[in-house]
């Protein structure tokens, strides 16, 4: 359990060192991609998958009202050297009709622009000679090992720009951008406003770009550096290849709001019963201190097993918590409600009661002997590179559990949300490793 005079002093202390802007992202873009303390700017703290509904039926048909997709073309400028690099396209008077076209999600070394790099545990861009060949003539460079130090002469810069529409229901809404992956190290604008910037490829970046968004059309523009200090940690035995390598899209919560919830749901020592503790932490972006009536239940096939109300009045920031007792269980829907009855947010997630120990060297599960069976895996594709589609991540867990396979080690990062809910549907123990 955690006690809410702990938890809240150190979310507060997250957002404050996270949001406090450094340098400017044009002229000091190398205090950025050089600066092993800066890993993100104005961008969210991890926190769990969260989908947003204004109602428990739209919850149930899993299509959440707010929310829009950014993927396809965008328009695209590649450079190999940063100094070449566009620094005024984020303007939205800029004209970039000129640009060529490129998909997104998608690696930019697929798509023809600059080299897809094959090595195992060496570094890149050291103790090697490089052949790049933007335009099919090899040049042979060669870059020093110096953890931090980033090359300048050949570290491709790709800028990406596209409009989007919004219609007047997501007003009065906090609005947020989500990009899945991006690779090395990416700034985000909208509506020639800086938004952020972020580090941490394999990763989700998300923004609250509220304040900078129009009414109707809007223009977003993000600029992606291939090599940070970010690249030395990244090093495994896989295609060094850069791009937006997963879904695009932004999303609208109310603006008292769940930020994010910890379920912890094991089994008692005799592994009868559930032991369930959820902390839900809340949100207000709003001028007032609100009073809010916070509700969960626990469900299996439509039919409630538990349910819990608690009141809590939020002025910034609050945790619920609850503590139960209750048996196996599947479907975990949480609903915060204002005085008047009115439904404020909704959120659904799938959760299991399963206690994993190791106990005289054997792995247990739910007190039971598990041997795994497992392969490794990496998030590739022969066509794509690293944009998996999810048609190809069914194909893989057919083939896992045709040839008895169990478990699937992930190496050697994080994948995207879909992969765990496909594993957790299909049965697969997963091996997650952070991307380093």
């Amino acid at each position: 359990m955690i006690k809410q005079s702990s938890f809240i002093p150190l979310f507060l202390l997250i957002t404050n060192t996270i949001y406090s802007q450094q340098k400017n992202p044009i002229t000091d873009y190398k205090d950025y991609i050089e600066n092993e303390l800066m890993i993100g700017e104005n961008k969210f703290r991890p926190h769990s998958f969260l989908t947003s509904f204004t109602s428990k039926k739209d919850a149930q048909n899993s299509e959440p009202e707010y929310y829009k997709s950014l993927n396809r073309k965008w328009s695209f400028n590649w450079v190999k050297n940063p100094k070449y690099r566009p620094v005024k396209f984020m303007n939205p008077r800029i004209d970039v009709s000129s640009w060529n076209q490129i998909n997104v999600p998608s690696n930019w070394g697929i798509e023809g622009y600059g080299v897809p790099i094959y090595v195992n545990h060496q570094y890149k861009f050291a103790d090697y000679k490089a052949m790049i060949a933007d335009d099919m003539e090899l040049v042979e460079t060669y870059y020093p090992k110096n953890p931090g130090d980033v090359p300048n002469e050949y570290n491709p810069a790709e800028s990406y720009h596209r409009e989007f529409m919004l219609d007047e229901t997501w007003n009065n809404k906090d609005v947020f951008l989500h990009i899945g992956a991006m690779k090395s190290g990416g700034f985000v604008w909208l509506n020639g406003t800086y938004i952020g910037y972020s580090q941490g490829s394999k990763l989700p970046s998300e923004f609250n770009i509220t304040k900078a968004l129009n009414k109707g059309k809007n223009t977003i523009a993000l600029q992606i550096f291939r090599r940070t200090d970010g690249s030395y940690l990244e090093c495994q035995d896989f295609w060094r290849i850069s791009g937006i390598e997963r879904n695009v899209y932004i999303y609208a919560q109310p603006k008292i709001r769940i930020e994010d919830f910890d379920v912890k749901s094991v089994l008692d020592k005799a592994y009868e019963t559930g032991e369930f503790n959820l902390i839900i932490n809340l949100t207000n972006h709003t001028s007032k201190n609100e009073n809010l009536f916070v509700t969960y239940q626990v469900a299996e096939e439509n039919t409630i097993l538990i349910s819990e109300t608690k009141n809590s009045k939020i002025k910034e920031s609050e945790s619920v918590n609850f503590i139960s007792n209750i048996p196996n269980l599947y479907d975990l829907i949480i609903e915060i409600k204002d005085e008047k009855d009115n439904t404020l947010e909704v959120s659904s997630t799938k959760i299991g009661f399963r206690p994993v120990e190791i106990q005289n060297g054997l792995l247990l599960v739910n007190g039971q002997r598990i041997t795994l069976k497992g392969v490794n895996t990496q998030e590739a594709d022969t066509e794509t590179g690293h944009v998996m589609s999810e048609e190809l991540i069914l194909k893989d867990i057919q083939l896992w559990k045709e040839n008895n396979t169990n478990a699937v080690r992930l190496s050697h990062y994080p994948r995207g949300k879909r992969f765990y809910e496909l594993c957790d549907k299909y049965g697969l123990y997963v091996v997650d490793e952070a991307n380093i």
